[in-house]
């Protein structure tokens, strides 16, 4: 069966395809069209082969004429249910329908269900005026199609929300990721790291994603297999509630005991492929599985003695040009341009991984990695 991989950054699922060993080939359309998904399957993109900017509507036009039997979507495509439905064209979905996705990416109504059942949750606001709200208290104004931190700012007294945006109360804790499959009433979850938002070290600034590490979480008093139970609790509850299926994620804050959710990634998230590697877990597998009404057989609080797993983009501080992807392939470096590839100063270079017994190992291995990258470039004498 011809599968399409369809999203901004198709690598990670197709690798897992791959690995998975079942009679599925991956197609792929994304914007990219890193150098490495060219060693796992045919694929088309948007940035090379239309030369086009991302625009979710261009997978449209990229996929129109590819043969596939059914299609698997990526970041940011929750997002554009209307679009998931076009790509699609009457074929199967493995994964939550467009109906499913325009209701659990509604903040209202995942706020509004969050009050109902009691779970703990940061204020939100709409509308250009808001008048009920406190500015003595740090908000962000967050855009209706968020991903990846992309467009998220602090909203200071006086500014405007335009359409297209919303108010979230900023909550001062640790940014973290669940992620879980689903079969429509129950869950099970397969991991929960800590989310790399904006760091220097990695050329990221802002609220910007880059990275994950999974792991025991070391922060506040909280205790892991109470974080676990909370959160496993938290996905079976918004899994009913949206009928949700596949692999699924869960963004929250993690203040002092008490994780607060944020947002639902009803799809396949980037740090998967982390719970790949550390519990041995083919995520395509369980994301068919569960779409078939199977969940794994997993116990993620019995599973915390495996160390930490973790994932950097490395976001180029200078103009560079690329150097030897095969090379950085074989070391283990993934989402890497081609040979001689033009990257612009804050434009991702790469993603690099590193695993370590504790999270400071984990992390600074990432740090030395990232910088390797970019360093070779300029010894090189690669920059623009």
């Amino acid at each position: 069966m011809d599968i399409l991989i369809a999203g901004v950054s198709a690598r990670g699922l197709v690798e897992s395809v791959v690995r998975s060993g079942l009679e599925y080939r991956p197609i792929a359309v994304d914007y990219f069209g890193d150098f490495d998904l060219g060693l796992l399957c045919p694929h088309r993109s948007i940035k090379r082969d239309l030369n086009l900017p991302y625009d979710p509507r261009h997978l449209i036009m990229a996929s129109s004429d590819l043969p596939f039997t059914a299609l698997a979507y990526v970041a940011n495509l929750e997002n554009y249910p209307s679009v998931v439905n076009r790509v699609a064209g009457g074929k199967p979905i493995l994964g939550n329908s467009p109906a499913v996705l325009k209701s659990v990416r509604d903040p209202v109504r995942f706020f509004e269900f969050l009050a109902q059942v009691g779970i703990p949750a940061p204020n939100i606001a709409f509308g250009p005026r808001l008048p009920k709200i406190e500015f003595n208290l740090p908000w962000l104004r967050k855009p209706l199609r968020s991903g990846g931190g992309h467009g998220i700012a602090v909203h200071l007294p006086g500014d405007r929300v335009e359409p297209g945006y919303f108010l979230q109360e900023y909550l001062d804790g640790l940014p973290c990721g669940a992620v879980f499959a689903a079969d429509g009433q129950d869950a099970c979850l397969l991991g929960i790291s800590e989310q790399l938002i904006g760091r220097s070290e990695f050329g990221a600034d802002g609220f910007r994603y880059c990275g994950s590490l999974l792991g025991p979480i070391e922060a506040g008093q909280v205790a892991w297999s109470d974080l676990v139970e909370s959160m496993k609790q938290i996905a079976c509850a918004v899994t009913r509630e949206f009928h949700l299926v596949g692999v699924n994620g869960i963004d929250f804050i993690l203040k002092g005991k008490t994780a607060y959710p944020l947002e639902v990634n009803p799809r396949y998230t980037a740090s998967m492929e982390l719970v790949e590697w550390a519990y041995g877990l083919n995520i395509f597998k369980t994301h068919l599985d569960a779409c078939r009404g199977r969940l794994p057989d997993f116990d993620l609080a019995a599973s915390s003695d495996v160390g930490y797993f973790g994932k950097a983009i490395r976001f180029a501080s200078h103009t560079l040009i690329f150097r030897d992807p095969q090379w950085w392939f074989d070391r283990g470096v993934r989402d890497l341009p081609l040979e001689r590839e033009q990257i612009a100063q804050g434009r991702p270079i790469c993603t690099v991984f590193s695993r370590g017994q504790s999270r400071s190992a984990c992390y600074n291995r990432l740090t030395r990695a990232a910088a390797e990258i970019e360093q070779a470039c300029l010894d090189a004498g690669t920059t623009v």
